[in-house]
């Protein structure tokens, strides 16, 4: 079940259909190598383009690639899984990668904030409290910025993150941040990711239908 206000976004690494012709028209003649061949030059293009894709995000965004798919669940199974890969079959050449678009909460765990650790007020004047440096975001690489009415604090379950109070009920709120979704739609990234996938699909059918031929002449 999907938490309130996520979505799935399929990312658009689209790939030349012209590329998969010329491994059908190669080995037209012997369709179970070609059926094999479409798949695996499909699956390995899919899973070189997620890796330039990650790659990119990493480089954009202050993120560990260990935290976009299987990394730590900071408490939420919805930090698990970001980014999922479906890949082609015999019964259906069609793959995608999928992306979770719930926006990333700011766990001091994924180190895009400072300080990692709430500062006690403990035995100091209000004085002393107001001069206590806010806490700090830094959601591209080489950037941060203050949230002034925004603190450390330790929620639920033990989780370390920045909370702001609402100011309804006074409740702590975890802050937020970008989703991986949000991410890869940025231009830079998906020109990467589209870059990656033309150029993975050239060479995968090229090693096919070299692979294939070879193959079945043996």
């Amino acid at each position: 079940m999907r938490e309130r206000g996520e979505f799935m976004v399929r990312v658009d690494a689209q790939f030349d259909q012209n590329e998969l012709r010329k491994l059908t028209d190669a080995l037209k003649d012997i369709p179970k190598e070609c059926k094999s061949g479409l798949v695996s030059a499909v699956n390995k293009s899919v899973k070189t383009t997620n890796t330039a894709m990650q790659k990119a995000i990493t480089q954009r965004y202050n993120i560990k690639k260990s935290d976009l798919s299987g990394g730590n669940t900071f408490g939420s199974s919805s930090s698990n899984n970001l980014i999922k890969l479906n890949l082609a079959k015999k019964t259906s050449i069609e793959a995608s990668i999928d992306v979770r678009g719930s926006r990333l909460s700011l766990v001091t765990a994924r180190g895009m904030v400072t300080p990692k650790q709430p500062k006690s007020k403990k035995g100091k004047t209000m004085k002393q409290i107001k001069r206590i440096a806010p806490p700090k975001v830094k959601i591209l690489k080489g950037k941060q910025k203050s949230y002034k009415h925004s603190f450390i604090a330790t929620g639920k379950g033990g989780t370390v993150g920045l909370f702001a109070r609402d100011k309804s009920n006074d409740k702590l709120v975890m802050q937020r941040t970008l989703s991986i979704a949000n991410m890869v739609k940025q231009k830079q990234i998906a020109e990467a990711t589209q870059k990656a996938a033309k150029e993975a699909l050239t060479k995968n059918v090229a090693h096919e239908i070299e692979y294939r031929l070879q193959k079945v002449s043996k």
